[in-house]
Formats: C-alpha cells, structure tokens, sequence
C-alpha cells in the first residue's frame, strides 16, 4: 500500500509538475461522496451514475420448434461483495471456491420469456432469481418446456430449473461442477448430463507455504505472458480437488445417477444428442507451469454413457506435446452429427492426418455407434480443416484456408465430392458473406430445408448495413435475397421458424432506438418486444457518422456525440476516445464500422458519460495501422501519429472543437496509444489511459499484429514503449488500471511501474488502481469512481463544458 502524501513539485519545462497517486482503495478527488462514511469512493452525478447504472438491451435466446424467445436482462454492473470475494489463481482460472465457479463478469439478473404465437400486446413471463442471486448459462430443453440456468448466489453454484408452462422456478440439490465452464447439457427434453463434484473427493490440501518452481528444459518457446498459472505442488493440488470431476445424469426432478468411471479433470464434455455417448476430452498431468489448462495435455475419449465403458481412447496432446504454440487444428477434434440429420444412430466424424507427396493431407472421417466398424472418410483436404460438421439433414460441410492465410473456403460434400460455395477474406467486412442460420438461430446445427441453407450478414457498405436474409441452393449454387433491411435500419435476422413460408424473428435498431423483436410473417411484420430506452439520458444529445482524411489519403471516418443543447458554431471542450486497429491492405482499412450504425453502448466507466456531461466525444474513430500483406511494419506510431491529427483536424476545422480543449483517452490497446499520442505529439492537453501496457519488452514475443519478438526487433519495441519516453510526457496523464488484470499484455506491474518512471521523470501524472478489477472493470463502485475521475480529469485540464 503507498501512502498517499501532499503534491511533489519541481520546475520544469512546464513550470512545475504535480504528481498525485490513487491506489488501491482508490482515495480521490470527484464530484460526489459515494457514501459519507466511505469516503474513499466517488461517484459522478445522479444523472451519468444512472446512465452507467441502467439495465442493457437484454439478449434474445430463440427456440423455433416452440416459437419461443427467452429475453436475458445481464447486469450491467456487479456488486462489491461478489467482486471482492476471495479467488484462486489456478492455470488460468480466476476461481471462486465459495461458489465453486471460474471468471467475474456480469451475469444475468431477469428472464422474461415470449411466445412469437401470441398477441402483440402479451405479458412476457418473467423469471427473476431470488435477491442477491444471478443467473448464467440459460438454456431452452429440446421440447422447449423448461429454462436451465446455474443460480449464483452466496453458497456453491446450483442447478435450477424453470417451468415456462406454470412460471416457476425449481432449485435442485444436484452437485453441479461449474469450475470449467458450463457445467449441463440437455440430452433429450427430460434429462441433463452434468458435470458434478466427484464422489469422494476429500479434503481441500491444507493452505501451506510453498516456492515458486518452473523448470524449462530448453529450446526456443515463444509465448504470451499468461497470468493465473500454477506455480508449484501446493497450487496443483489444489487444481486437482477443485478441478475434478464426475459425470451424471439429472431428470428435471433432481434424481441424480452418476455415471460410473468418468471421474477427473474433464475440461470438455459433448454428449451425443440423445446422452447415450459422450466425448470428453481429459486434461493430465504433468501439468505445464507456464501455459493455462486448455492448453495442457490432454486425450479425448469416447464413453458409453449407458454401460459406464470407456470406447476410445486417443493419444495425448498438448503442450509439451505438440510442437507449434499457434497450431490452429486439433487432430482430436471431433463432432457429433445432429440427431435431426440421421435420427436413431450416433455418427462421429473427426479428423486424421496423413503424409502425402507434397506434405501433410487432412482427413475427414465418419463412424457410427459401437464405434467398431472401419471409418468412412467423408472429405480430403491439402489443408487443415478449421470448422466440419453435419447440417440438420446431413449434409457434411467444412472450411479450410483459402489460397492466402487471410482467405476462408466455405465447402460442402454433395455425393461424395467436396464442392465450393464461398471462398474470401472474412475479414473484409464489406465482402463477409455472413453466417449459416442455425437451428435455433445461434445454436444447434446448421439448418438446411429443400436443399437450402440460409445465410445471415450485415451487408456492411459505405452507405452503412443493410442486414440480410439470402437462401443459398446447395445443389445449383444460386443464391436469393429473401430479405433486406431498410436503409437507417439495423435489422437482422434471428432465426428461422417456417422454411416453408419463411417465418423469421429479428432484431431490429436504429442509432437511437433500442433493440426491439419483430415476427415476419411474408409482408407482415409484428412488433414481440416493448424494450423502453435504457438510456434516456442520452435521448436529447446529438449523433453524427463523420469522415476525413488521413494525409495519405486513407479515409478515415468515426462517431461524433454533441451533448444536449449543443448550438451549431458552439466550440466544445472534446473528448478522442481512440482503439488502433491492424489491417492487411488499405481497403478493409476505409470499411466502416458497424458501430457507427448501432445503437448506443454503455459498458463500464463508458466515454458516453462525458457526453452527459457536456463534453464532445468522437467515439472509436478509425486509427488503422495498414500493414500492405506484409508481416512486419515499423510505421506504428507515423500511421497512429497520422490518423489522429487527421481526427483533430476535422474537429476544429468543422468548429466542433478549438486547440488547447482536446484530451484523448483509450483502455487497452487504446491506452498504449494514447500514453505514446501525448509523448510524439502536442494535440491533447490531457490524456486518459485505461488498463493499458506501456513497456513493450514486458510482452517479448509479440502484440496485436507484431509477430516479432523483442530480440528481432529491440530497437521498434522500445521506440513504442511510452515507457522509454516518460520524460518526454507533454500532457497530463491519468491512469487506471485494474488491481487483478488478467490480460497477457498488461498486467497491473506494469501500470505500476509505467506511474513511477513518471513520477520520477517529474511528469503530471495520476494514477488510480481499482481493487479486485480484471481488464474490464465490472464493480459497481469501481466503474463509478473510474468515470468520476476520468470527468474530473477532464474538467480540470480541457474545461467544464459551460452550462447552457
């Protein structure tokens, strides 16, 4: 803990530099007392607290075969308490042992359930969990009768069930194991198979001190800096008895039978479609201290979930194992054809190699229940298979890189020959085919009907998105639009109910309107929800989609906000929320982004809430760093340098803003920019960093789209290190960061360690830890005190905006 003591002063360049430290409990100067006893939290005013503070836009989970949609209201902040509660750092897990579950993020805290059958004007049914409970992964049963969810609450995780016919929920006693993840499948409409705490699993190991130890027996092993990782006997003890677990089958009355034999550290379960089967893929020892679990090794094996025998068993893999840290393709991979494509049987394909006369060939291959026949090969291919499986009637399809590492062929296998229906870079956004509509939308298997498979996208152009709806003949190749959204609308679709008469529900907004669900029925379209605006505080405030150049010609385009009252000709202090982006070529560079065309988002300690407060905010303007198909590039900060001055150039010329008013601000790798924007420019008289990485060799093997390592290019590293350049700081800086920073990239030292070197280069600098914070900040305190001071910062350096 530092000690908070009076301002340090010095002369200097600028005639003295205060330097003032926040940390930990986060003591600052702000705009309001949280609470008069807690006086080390601040918060912004009532308004911009409730419009950090409101409910999002819920996510909508679609069950056609029932006409069903579940509305899933997510927090949009958490309570201290369950951020504060004590947790592990287990092989990449931030584990929780009194919930017995891994991560901190916002959960669900209302579900409210819609039929696409009823009136226009019904009343959803709302599921709500008991007070100072949560929700996470909700799921429809296959006849869609009953929701499943994990209840979080103050003792371990449970499995609850809610009855949509008659509302109710029920909390079941059943073990569940959640410490990997989602914990249950729905095997059929009556049945779940879960993972659940071991029979007999004992005793937590006794806390105890122990060394760090991590032994490398040499060879070059490049790789990110992860945090969480085990470090010694005592710590893989512990990942052993919290991480173990069994298999069980559980029937919506509770009753519990476990299945005999599957015990262990089982970091993924697939059961087949009706649980007669199951993949599980076993991590074992030893386990490397350097990498987190998924990547330790680990077999796949194939279980009778009926007799408790184990079928298959695969070679282990894994790292240590394997000798390419970014190999793409898992040879154990395998997949389960869906149950609507072949009912009655059990199909497994998965994927096997071979050397072939000019290198490795792929395999495709099938095998049916006992799993005792000879396999079918079902595709070939001189390149790794990076997505395969079955559509809902069967129909095998796969992907694989196209003829550039930047290109994706989309194929399906019709009569025995693999046949191409798409082939492009999914990264030009403007040429992105879209998505395969699934069964349920998002989920199950890729819906098929007719010989026709259909085709969601954006239609993202410069003119802005017109999401559609395309029907693609699988057998002549032809494609037809079946739906196009208005321009100034984005809308896009769902999923399907009818094929025959092409039902679909959507999603539809505007940059003003929330999201709202429509049932189209031919011509007709039927409004399903009634979600009220979130954010009324950002209703009277004005949106523009801007474009400018960038002085080599690269268009460069963003969102401006102007706040309430604004006045044309008004000039404004104004706020550069910025995030750099990696391109290959300069034409996905220009694309614009489909944020730009949404409705607002409000995550965190938001720049939205500098809007409420007066200020101008240009929103996530493009800063694109265009690397040309090449794999290295040295003009990071020239493209940053240039993209930015482009931005503010176009603000002050317009007469939105005036020179002297303008801070820039950013979290993660925008923070990284803006830290290096207020050392190698004078445009900004204040700056605001956000969980950023300020010294490069402190991530030596790589960043973003930096592929070299510090020791190929020792020199680059440190000419974009803000690090190396904090005597050079020509703008106030604040900087936050969160206490627990699990990121590879910027880890909470650094942050740390970046504030001393300007402290001691006599720079004006602020920094404020924010206690038990990931890289995004979730605690409702936290994010309260975040913004409070990201608006102090701004009033103090670029002006409080006048009162109209």
């Amino acid at each position: 803990m530092y000690e908070q003591k009076p301002a340090l002063r010095r002369s200097g360049k600028r005639g003295g530099a205060a330097l003032l430290l926040v940390l930990s409990a986060a003591t600052a100067i702000s705009v309001q007392a949280a609470n008069p006893v807690d006086s080390d939290y601040r918060q912004p005013d009532a308004e911009i607290t409730a419009l950090l503070t409101a409910a999002t836009p819920p996510e909508p989970l679609l069950h056609a075969s029932t006409r069903q949609v579940a509305l899933l209201y997510r927090e949009p902040v958490i309570s201290m308490a369950r951020l504060a509660r004590p947790r592990l750092g287990l092989a990449g897990f931030r584990f929780d042992p009194v919930s017995q579950t891994s991560g901190v993020v916002p959960l669900i805290s209302r579900v409210e359930v819609l039929s696409t059958t009823a009136d226009a004007q019904q009343q959803p049914l709302v599921w709500e969990p008991p007070a100072g409970a949560v929700l996470d992964d909700v799921r429809f049963s296959p006849d869609g009768r009953t929701l499943s969810a994990v209840a979080i609450g103050d003792g371990p995780a449970r499995l609850v069930l809610f009855d949509v016919a008659s509302a109710t929920p029920r909390v079941l006693d059943t073990p569940i194991h959640a410490a990997w993840g989602s914990p249950c499948d729905w095997v059929g409409s009556d049945e779940l198979l879960c993972r659940v705490t071991p029979g007999k699993r004992g005793t937590v190991p006794g806390t105890r001190p122990a060394p760090t130890v991590v032994e490398h027996d040499g060879g070059p092993l490049p790789m990110r800096t992860y945090q969480n990782l085990l470090e010694n006997n005592y710590e893989d003890a512990l990942f052993d008895y919290y991480f173990s677990a069994g298999l069980a089958r559980v029937d919506r009355t509770g009753a519990m039978h476990r299945i005999p034999g599957v015990e262990g550290l089982l970091r993924i379960v697939e059961p087949s479609p009706d649980g007669g089967y199951a993949l599980v893929t076993r991590v074992q020892r030893p386990y490397p201290r350097v990498v987190p679990a998924r990547r330790f090794p680990s077999v796949v094996e194939v279980w009778d979930l009926t007799s408790g025998q184990r079928l298959y068993r695969s070679a282990a893999s894994g790292f240590g194992i394997d000798g390419d840290e970014d190999a793409r393709v898992d040879p154990r991979r395998a997949v389960w054809m869906p149950a609507t494509a072949n009912a009655g049987t059990h199909r497994l394909g998965y994927i096997e190699t071979s050397k072939g006369s000019d290198g490795e060939v792929y395999h495709w291959m099938s095998l049916s229940a006992p799993f005792t026949a000879e396999p079918v090969e079902v595709a070939v291919s001189a390149k790794p298979f990076r997505r395969f499986g079955w559509t809902s009637v069967g129909t095998p399809y796969f992907t694989t890189q196209g003829e550039t590492a930047e290109e994706v062929s989309y194929q399906v296998v019709r009569n025995g020959k693999a046949e191409p229906i798409w082939k492009g870079v999914v990264a030009d956004r403007y040429d992105n085919p879209g998505r395969a509509i699934r069964t349920n939308g998002s989920d199950g298997p890729v819906l098929e009907a007719d010989g026709r498979i259909f085709i969601a996208g954006d239609g993202l152009s410069d003119a802005g998105p017109r999401p559609f709806l395309d029907a693609l003949d699988l057998a002549q190749g032809e494609t037809r639009r079946v739906f196009e959204a208005q321009p100034g609308v984005y809308e896009i679709i769902l999923g399907i109910l009818d094929t025959k008469t092409l039902e679909f529900v959507t999603s539809r907004e505007t940059e003003t309107e929330p999201p709202n669900l429509y049932l189209h029925r031919g011509d007709s379209r039927t409004v399903l929800s009634h979600v009220p605006d979130p954010f009324p505080q950002l209703a009277k405030t004005t949106r523009r989609v801007v474009s400018y150049q960038r002085a080599d010609g690269v268009a460069l385009s963003g969102t401006l906000y102007l706040p309430e009252n604004y006045r044309e000709g008004q000039r404004l202090p104004t706020l550069v929320w910025i995030y750099p982006t990696e391109f290959d070529d300069r034409e996905q560079a220009e694309q614009m982004d489909l944020r730009f065309f949404r409705f607002h988002k409000v995550k965190g300690p938001s720049p939205l809430a500098a809007v409420a407060g007066g200020y101008a905010v240009l929103l996530n303007p493009t800063v694109p760093i265009v690397y040309d198909g090449s794999e290295t590039s040295d003009d990071y900060l020239p493209q940053l340098i240039s993209s930015v001055e482009a931005a503010v150039k176009f603000l002050i010329d317009s007469g939105i803003s005036e020179p002297g008013r303008l801070a820039v601000a950013g979290r993660s790798y925008g923070a990284f920019a803006t830290a290096n924007l207020l050392v190698h420019t004078e445009l900004f008289a204040a700056g605001i960093a956000m969980s950023g990485a300020y010294n490069r060799t402190l991530t030596p093997f790589g960043f973003q789209h930096e592929h070299r390592s510090f020791w190929a290019a020792t020199e680059y590293y440190a000419s974009i290190s803000p690090f190396y350049f904090a005597d050079q700081l020509k703008a106030p800086i604040l900087l936050v960061h969160g206490g627990s920073d699990e990121n590879a990239g910027t880890i909470t030292f650094g942050a740390r360690r970046y504030f001393h070197a300007l402290l001691g280069a006599g720079e004006q600098a602020r920094y404020v830890e924010l206690p038990y914070e990931g890289h995004h900040y979730w605690g409702r305190e936290n994010v309260l005190l975040a913004s409070a001071e990201m608006l102090m910062w701004l009033d103090r350096f670029i002006g409080r905006p006048p009162t109209p």
